[in-house]
């Protein structure tokens, strides 16, 4: 759509489009194109305006930043997939779309983010988190490619309450396309860090040695056993935060210096925020187009790629992944697929083994599909159960959104869902840390330790640093 779209004229098609298709009441959805724009700048505008948000930027694919909260349910509950999957059909059953768009990028999105798992026995616990936020967002701003929009979403009565709306994506429309002028002092990368910081973050990675040591010892010995054969361990790392978050900073920051991941943001509200930037895809589902990501194997980018292809305890941990993904397919009646050949994967200081697993289908529910896959043995351990069993008995704190999935559904029934992990949680001005190794047969003490150690790094020196100071 043209920049120079005339308000009377936009006010009239929606008014036409509203006496076609709504009675009087009811909860509507308007969308207009506006021009490419920098994200950065125009999160940085409107985060602190509105209490909730929620960012997502990928190279390829979908990017959107989210404000406020038109429908939502948030919950503690084991059947939150279900209930998930009855918040997606109600209301993208209710509502009636204003305008029409030619792109299926720009198609009304609802977000969700699960807990890793329902965490029921920690509800007293201020630093719990719901098994289910699902929010229907009342301003939506989606880029793909070259191409932008603006969507609102709201219940009105008549058309007094309508107006209202239109002139409210109106303003923000033009508030949005000045972005770049209004903002443009905070464009570029800072160059100062807190030492101070670095240094209570390195007095707590050492204060959690010993108990991290036993932990990881523990691990090795299930799997020694014969108990499990693979089983996912995490460390969590709290310190006070004497600054303030920098969020939007940091957000450039992952994307320069960590390419090939997806940054993500869920803000509660200014006191509770949990951010990152993940590697790992859950799955994508653009019709008919479904893709599975394993991920799993891990060594410093600096390290000789070679090493990792041919490691055969990381090449196991990553053929549990391959091998429960595909009997995910099959419970979900998806026998042809293909998958890609194994490759090292980069996302700055970090490696991966990484497998592409890929399909294709009329027809998926995203939230049954979900339910089959999470959590995998790339953040969980295998048998399923039993390695879930031993993270809640092992581990000293629940996990929380840590390896939780997040992401999007369409109208249309598109999905994409991440894995939350190399990321962290700032909460009545602390921030938690959480990072995680991977534990099967030939697994050695000193190795889990230095994985986990790298994963902590990678997320703390794009918070502290604003560059990288090597």
């Amino acid at each position: 759509m043209k920049n120079d779209l005339k308000f009377t004229d936009f006010l009239k098609d929606v008014f036409s489009s509203f006496d076609k298709k709504v009675e009087n009441s009811g909860l509507v959805s308007i969308c207009v194109e506006i021009p490419f724009i920098d994200l950065f700048q125009v999160y940085e505008l409107f985060i602190n305006k509105y209490p909730f948000s929620s960012f997502w930027e990928e190279s390829d694919g979908i990017s959107y930043i989210a404000f406020e909260k038109c429908k939502y349910v948030t919950m503690d509950s084991p059947k939150r997939f279900e209930v998930a999957k009855e918040f997606n059909s109600e209301n993208f059953k209710n509502l009636i779309n204003l305008t029409n768009e030619t792109d299926n990028y720009a198609l009304s999105k609802i977000i969700y983010l699960f807990s890793f798992s329902e965490n029921l026995n920690h509800k007293n616990l201020s630093s719990d988190v719901p098994s289910l936020e699902a929010i229907l967002p009342k301003i939506l701003i989606i880029k793909s490619n070259k191409n932008c929009w603006l969507r609102i979403n709201g219940h009105v009565e008549g058309k007094s309450s309508l107006r209202t709306l239109i002139e409210e994506i109106w303003t923000i429309r033009n508030q949005v396309i000045n972005s770049g002028s209004e903002i443009i002092k905070s464009s570029g990368l800072k160059t100062s860090f807190d030492l101070s910081i670095i240094d209570d973050f390195l007095h707590s990675l050492e204060s959690s040695n010993t108990s991290l040591k036993k932990l990881v010892n523990r691990g090795i010995q299930l799997v020694e056993k014969g108990i499990l054969e693979k089983v996912v361990l995490a460390n969590r790392i709290k310190i006070k935060l004497k600054n303030k978050l920098d969020l939007v900073e940091i957000l450039r920051r992952l994307k320069k210096n960590q390419p090939n991941t997806c940054r993500y943001v869920w803000k509660r509200n200014s006191k509770d925020i949990f951010f990152g930037a993940s590697p790992e895809k859950l799955f994508s589902f653009v019709k008919p187009n479904l893709t599975l990501e394993a991920l799993a194997g891990t060594i410093p980018t600096k390290s000789n790629f070679k090493k990792l292809l041919k490691s055969t305890k990381d090449l196991k941990e990553h053929n549990y992944v391959i091998n429960y993904l595909i009997k995910c397919l099959e419970v979900s009646k998806i026998k042809n697929f293909k998958k890609s050949e194994i490759k090292v994967n980069s996302f700055g200081d970090i490696s991966h083994l990484q497998t592409l697993i890929f399909s294709e289908v009329e027809n998926i529910c995203p939230f049954e599909l979900l339910k089959n896959l999470h959590p995998s043995p790339a953040v969980c351990g295998y048998p399923k159960n039993s390695a879930m069993d031993w993270i809640n008995t092992l581990e000293s704190f629940p996990r929380g959104n840590y390896a939780s999935p997040m992401g999007w559904v369409d109208s249309s029934g598109n999905a994409s869902f991440l894995l939350a992990i190399r990321g962290a949680r700032y909460i009545e001005e602390n921030i938690e840390f959480t990072a995680g190794s991977g534990i099967v047969s030939g697994s050695v003490l000193e190795k889990e330790i230095d994985e986990i150690k790298l994963k902590f790094e990678s997320i703390v020196k794009q918070i502290f640093y604003a560059k990288d100071p090597r």
